[in-house]
């Protein structure tokens, strides 16, 4: 294996890592999850699974949606979504438990971690772009009814993150009794997240490229 084939798996594996510490991040900032991660913490919260475990569970949802959506236009490569999501589950956890420490204990300490989280997250989203290797399972998704829809992913996106969260937020009242996971953060973070990754690509674009091309 080349050095910038091997620097495109690297900072791949590295993405989904740093994408996990920043979901589990806005999760101690309680005020809200990403939308990414919101629907598998309410899950946890309900299930009493970790939110990895919990992951799981929906990357293998994810995949077979996909596969019922796009049928012979799966890609088989796209399998490898079952490694990725086991890979990413796994580093939801272990972030966790990396950052079970924080406990911001005023608002303005939870907002700066949520802030933070975004950017943190921001980051990831750019780096498993950029490598171009396998959607993430959640991505996938939105992928497969882009395709299905004949619409860009850009326009399709905001309407699964909110359907998620809007879920999440129902299965929370229903099964907690209270609204967990959703909040103002969550909003901050569905209209931030993407800006923040447009504004790090103008300026470490072609650091990156440099890397894996």
């Amino acid at each position: 294996m080349g050095l910038k084939k091997f620097n495109r798996y690297f900072i791949y594996i590295l993405s989904l890592f740093i994408i996990s510490l920043g979901a589990s991040l806005s999760i101690k900032a309680n005020l809200g999850t990403s939308p990414l991660i919101c629907l598998p913490y309410v899950s946890s919260l309900i299930t009493k699974l970790t939110v990895g475990e919990v992951m799981f569970v929906f990357t293998l949802i994810f995949i077979f949606i996909q596969i019922v959506l796009l049928r012979k236009d799966f890609e088989k490569r796209q399998y490898l979504q079952l490694i990725v999501g086991t890979i990413f589950s796994a580093f939801v956890d272990f972030s966790l438990m990396l950052v079970n420490f924080i406990n911001p204990t005023d608002y303005i300490s939870q907002m700066a971690l949520l802030l933070f989280s975004c950017l943190v997250v921001a980051f990831g989203v750019l780096l498993e772009i950029q490598t171009e290797i396998v959607y993430l399972p959640a991505d996938g998704v939105i992928v497969a009814i882009s395709k299905v829809l004949k619409k860009e992913f850009s326009i399709v996106k905001p309407f699964v993150d909110t359907s998620m969260v809007v879920l999440a937020a129902i299965l929370s009242v229903i099964f907690l009794g209270y609204l967990a996971g959703v909040r103002e953060g969550t909003v901050i973070s569905a209209i931030i997240i993407g800006p923040i990754v447009k504004v790090l690509k103008k300026y470490l674009d072609s650091f990156i490229l440099k890397l894996i091309e």
